[in-house]
């Protein structure tokens, strides 16, 4: 009938001709989706690291989060276009050349240097089977202690204490091949207490106190017949406490009465300070004591109850140094998996001050907290942190706390932390965990966390700018397309490990129902779509239909090819009037803006993160022919967009505008949830994201 639309069954045939007559177009546009994606798959490993997600570890699961970035969409596509309707096209066009080559970096850096670097030695834990007990870091090595027993008849016959450095030097003595010297402590005590101080460490069981430093000296450091029940050292004064719960001086006859929380609470760590003070952690506090002299008694100047149990503490010098003179930091850990830190002053005797930085709690670790340790592991700067939880080794270096070491492993068992420097070039320093009778050590130098090599990043940003120059120049296609894939791929990457998946779900489906509103009804994305083909920007891919299109001399607007499809009515059949008869003859469709098919390149993005977030954020550990199930996941993830790719390319071939992240996300997002349910069990579909 004249006038009728095309019927469901007339308009898929017209439809399918459509795609059949473009299909090398269409197969060109999904292949740089696919190819865009994989890109951001072989860059994530670079990315994939707490200091480049966008709100930190803790932002990732975060809902505001992703509301802050989908309200600078919308304050970015409402200013183009606000500049475009003023005739500003320079400053969008600069602008956004500007954002494209920061973007470009991001894939070209680290392209760069996969391509021309060698990749570090992954980082394993080698075993020694040993029964030295690690104790007490000290400078570039540390303190351990070595139980003596009679093996005829099982008696302590005392206790062995060295102290060890240069690990892996030319001597191959001692476990790991480490420089040390020792000392005996004769005692048949089952247990001793020991206490750290600046220099060492002081031994007590009871009877008799030893001190071990540098010296190791027995003759002037042993001190017998001496009711020590704890002892500790403090500006070369040795103090002990009785067993009548009375602090004593080593040399006089004075005694001090002790705060009851000394004989209630189980000790974690004591250290001396310089101004006649104690640092003083045990399971349920933290305090400051002050020692007594001709103006004070032993008194508490400050302590803070921990609301749950303290499991470890370590002191050294602050990550955040902001001044000439060494700032100390004494941090704790506890049950819970969090870090607490203070900032501590060692020449005057202010009030500790919490360090607010120190932000990894809120589940950044996993289970309880079983070691910590500030060493300096290659002599330069300030100490880094090292952290043991329930499942993972990790350092964390500088004010940022940049994690260069997470190594999974099941601490099951109380771990025992320590690091020795290294004499050879190829090794900084040995980090030590001791996890029962067995020493577990991993070597670490500074190559090992170079992110980038100096020639990968200047070859990668030379790169960059060498490819905006031939854009600003001669922006064809193929120049757009391949700029847009590499913008694409580093945007996919940056995004995708910044957030975990539920909140990228969360993104796609209010980022799909904008764009649909902003295609069909404002139709500003039409406007906006106009502005880049226009400027030539490489924020969309063009896939060519004819061997001589030239994108440079494209000159449809989006307004227009939905203005010739809109007006164009379904073929009817018209009269031709003869002498005898009329005839009936179909009119044939006249192809309209068929020269080149374009997609934004938020349409493969978002897709992308999605796939990026899987592969980051999922459990690894399960295989899956040869490969982890994550990676997996995010393929058939990007298969999901794909599949809604050749759907949305339907309705494109017809020549008519659509909406892209309707079907892109919708596909994506299933095949998400059908892979992960199939490959990792509904489980690892948990919910687990905050406001």
């Amino acid at each position: 009938m004249e006038g009728e639309s095309l019927r469901p069954t007339s308009q898929i045939k017209e439809m399918l001709g459509a795609m059949k007559e473009q299909w090398q177009s269409m197969l060109g546009m999904a292949a740089m989706f696919v190819i865009t994606i994989l890109i951001g798959i072989v860059i994530q490993p670079f990315y994939n690291k707490p200091e480049f997600r966008a709100f930190g570890e803790a932002g990732a699961s975060q809902a505001r989060n992703i509301l802050y970035e989908f309200l600078m969409i919308l304050i970015f596509t409402a200013l183009i276009i606000f500049l475009a309707k003023k005739k500003k096209d320079w400053i969008i066009k600069y602008g956004i050349l500007g954002i494209l080559f920061i973007a470009l970096c991001y894939a070209t850096i680290p392209l760069t240097n996969l391509v021309i670097s060698e990749a570090p030695e992954p980082l394993e834990f080698d075993s020694t089977m040993t029964d030295y007990e690690i104790i007490h870091q000290h400078n570039d090595g540390f303190f351990a202690s070595h139980k003596l027993v009679n093996k005829t008849t099982g008696d302590i016959g005392g206790y062995a204490f060295y102290s060890f450095s240069n690990a892996y030097s030319e001597s191959e003595i001692a476990p790991i091949n480490m420089l040390y010297q020792g000392i005996v402590f004769e005692s048949n005590k089952e247990s001793l207490k020991i206490s750290k101080f600046s220099e060492g460490i002081i031994v007590c069981d009871g009877e008799q106190l030893m001190k071990i430093d540098n010296d190791f000296d027995v003759s002037t450091k042993l001190n017998k017949n001496i009711d020590c029940v704890f002892g500790f050292n403090s500006n070369n004064i040795d103090w002990y406490i009785n067993t009548n719960n009375e602090l004593k001086n080593i040399g006089t006859n004075e005694s001090y009465t002790i705060p009851d929380f000394i004989n209630n609470e189980t000790v974690i760590n004591i250290w001396s300070l310089e101004n006649e003070q104690l640092i003083w952690v045990t399971e349920n506090r933290v305090a400051i004591l002050n020692l007594p002299n001709e103006n004070r008694n032993f008194s508490i100047a400050f302590e803070e109850l921990h609301n749950s149990k303290i499991t470890t503490a370590t002191y050294g010098s602050s990550l955040w140094q902001d001044s000439e003179i060494e700032q100390k930091l004494l941090i704790i850990g506890d049950e819970n998996g969090n870090l607490t830190a203070w900032n501590i002053d060692d020449k005057s005797s202010s009030i500790p001050q919490i360090e607010t930085k120190m932000n990894l709690n809120n589940g950044f670790f996993n289970g309880s907290i079983k070691s910590v340790l500030l060493a300096n592991y290659n002599n330069f700067a300030q100490d880094e942190l090292f952290v043991v939880d329930s499942s993972n080794f990790r350092m964390f270096r500088a004010s940022n706390l940049v994690e260069q070491i997470n190594m999974s492993f099941n601490f099951e068992a109380d771990v025992n932390l320590a690091l020795s420097n290294s004499s050879i070039d190829s090794v900084n320093s040995v980090v030590i965990l001791q996890i029962n009778n067995e020493w577990k050590h991993v070597k670490i130098n500074e190559n090992q966390f170079q992110l980038v090599s100096e020639w990968a990043a200047l070859i990668g940003f030379c790169l960059s700018i060498l490819l905006m120059i031939i854009l600003y120049v001669r922006p064809e296609w193929y120049v757009v397309n391949l700029v847009g894939i590499l913008v694409g791929a580093g945007v996919v990457a940056m995004l995708g490990i910044s957030f975990v998946p539920w909140l990228i779900i969360i993104f796609m489906v209010v980022a799909a129902i904008y764009d649909a509103w902003a295609v069909y009804k404002s139709k500003h994305m039409l406007d906006l779509a106009d502005t880049m083909v226009n400027l030539k920007l490489p924020i969309l891919l063009v896939a060519p239909q004819e061997k001589n299109y030239s994108f440079l001399e494209d000159q449809d607007s989006m307004r227009d090819r939905e203005t010739l499809e809109s007006n164009y009515e379904a073929p009817s059949e018209i009269e031709i009037q003869s002498n005898e008869n009329v005839i009936k003859r179909p009119i044939k469709k006249k192809k309209v803006g068929k020269e080149a098919m374009f997609m934004g390149l938020g349409d493969v993005i978002f897709p992308g993160i999605l796939v990026i977030s899987a592969i980051s954020w999922l459990p690894e550990g399960t295989m899956f022919l040869g490969a982890d199930a994550t990676l997996w996941i995010g393929i058939m993830t990007m298969i999901g967009g794909l599949c809604g790719y050749f759907i949305l390319m339907g309705y494109v071939a017809l020549g008519k505008p659509q909406a892209g992240l309707p079907l892109l996300n919708s596909g994506a997002i299933l095949g998400y949830l059908i892979s992960t349910i199939l490959l990792l069990g509904i489980s690892a579909l948990e919910f687990n994201i905050s406001f």
